[in-house]
């Protein structure tokens, strides 16, 4: 009797389980129904009602519940867009990467043809996601927001970018993630990311070339340089970018696609990249050799480019002040409007007039110490003229003031080193 009784138990037990499974996969069904007849915002709540008590589903229910839970759900969100129903919209505003890992959920136990439709469909969520997450990335670098919100902000921008990567790991996907972790203070999975990008792009370049890819190889030797103090493997990455904006010219001129305004785009990319390798050169002692090689380079490419040849200038002071003289002065004939030449020049000058009059004072013979003197007067009324434009071009830098307060006093002009002196004053307020 006691046996029977347990196998009655195992048989109800069966047969409850079978009608609870049966409940569950007939709700699965209502929703694929109710999905096709377009009513999805039943099909989303069924499809939730189904996966509540999921292990009671069977077979390839809990794929297709997973499925059209993402599906309804994009859906409902579309028509709360058209609609303008904002209430609806602020409940949802985690839809789109929500239906992404509903789909990852859909995916573990898809057969053959519902994994293809999956996939499909997901190469459709790329590009909402992906812009979703650039726009959370802009708010996290909007100065004018909150801390809070703009740490928020970062935080999704970090969500959506991975699931747009896991989506396709495409260069712009990666690059935007590698913002994301750079922002984070994460250079080493920023730089990672960076160079997954640049692969991507030279693996499967874009129809149309991209010259915004320039700053993906600009933000990789930012990390090269500044957090890993790798001057060569910066130089290296920014020339590997320079290549390729090349490359990627001569692909769009040949194909007759070039325009303005994408040459534009080219040429703005191509000048940060050079610049910043200009700067890399200029401010590593040990590279000397090689820079004045490549900014000679350089400057044929931009012979017309004052501020190239003020850095050429600036970096010869070290090696040849002749030299370096010379390049000032092609700096002004190419703008004479700007002062940072005229004030480099004049400190020069300022310079060679000082160790002059220093070897002046220190020599025994007074007809040489006179000669010497005289030679440092040359030089300090040339300072002189060159600070003075640099003033005239820009009267509010007190660093050129005081310079001419000095030579003023050295050359005896004492009218223009009260004149100075007033301006000086009145500069600095007091």
């Amino acid at each position: 009797m006691h046996i029977t009784k347990r196998i009655l138990f195992l048989i109800l037990t069966i047969i409850f389980a079978a009608q609870s499974s049966n409940a569950q996969n007939n709700i699965v069904s209502n929703a694929v129904q109710a999905f096709h007849n377009a009513e999805y915002e039943k099909s989303y709540e069924l499809a939730n009602d189904a996966l509540v008590n999921v292990d009671a589903l069977s077979g390839d229910y809990v794929s297709v519940a997973f499925y059209y839970l993402a599906k309804s759900r994009i859906q409902v969100l579309r028509e709360a867009r058209i609609a303008g129903d904002q209430e609806k919209l602020s409940g949802m505003r985690n839809a789109l990467v929500e239906s992404y890992f509903d789909y990852k959920e859909a995916l573990k136990t898809a057969n053959a043809k519902l994994e293809s439709d999956i996939l499909l469909d997901l190469a459709e969520l790329y590009n909402p996601i992906l812009q979703t997450g650039l726009a959370a990335l802009n708010t996290a670098y909007d100065d004018h927001q909150p801390d809070n919100v703009r740490n928020a902000a970062l935080k999704a921008a970090e969500g959506y970018l991975e699931a747009a990567k896991d989506i396709s790991p495409t260069y712009l996907a990666c690059d935007l993630l590698g913002q994301t972790h750079f922002s984070k203070g994460d250079s080493l999975a920023a730089l990672g990311l960076f160079q997954e990008s640049i692969t991507a792009y030279k693996t499967h370049p874009p129809r149309s070339p991209d010259f915004l890819i320039a700053y993906v190889f600009y933000r990789k030797a930012i990390i090269e340089q500044y957090k890993n103090h790798d001057n060569m493997l910066a130089l290296s990455t920014l020339m590997e970018g320079e290549n390729l904006l090349k490359a990627e010219l001569t692909r769009l001129n040949n194909a007759g696609a070039l325009t303005t305004e994408v040459k534009k785009v080219y040429d703005t990319g191509m000048a940060d990249l050079v610049n910043f390798e200009l700067d890399i050169y200029a401010n590593d002692l040990s590279l000397s050799d090689e820079a004045i090689i490549r900014f000679q380079e350089v400057m044929q490419m931009y012979p017309e480019d004052y501020n190239k040849h003020v850095a050429y200038a600036n970096m010869l002071e070290d090696v040849d002040l002749n030299l370096a003289i010379d390049a000032y002065e092609t700096a002004i004939s190419i703008d004479d409007s700007q002062e940072l030449a005229y004030f480099n020049l004049g400190a020069i000058y300022n310079n060679l007039g000082s160790e002059f009059y220093l070897q002046g004072l220190n020599h025994d013979m007074d007809a040489i110490a006179d000669s010497l003197f005289n030679e440092s007067n040359k030089y300090f009324r040339k300072a002189f003229t060159y600070m003075e434009q640099a003033y005239y071009l820009n009267p509010e830098l007190i660093q050129t003031i005081r310079a001419l307060v000095q030579l003023a006093n050295s050359l005896g002009l004492e009218e223009k080193a009260a004149f100075y002196k007033q301006k000086e004053i009145e500069l600095r307020g007091f």
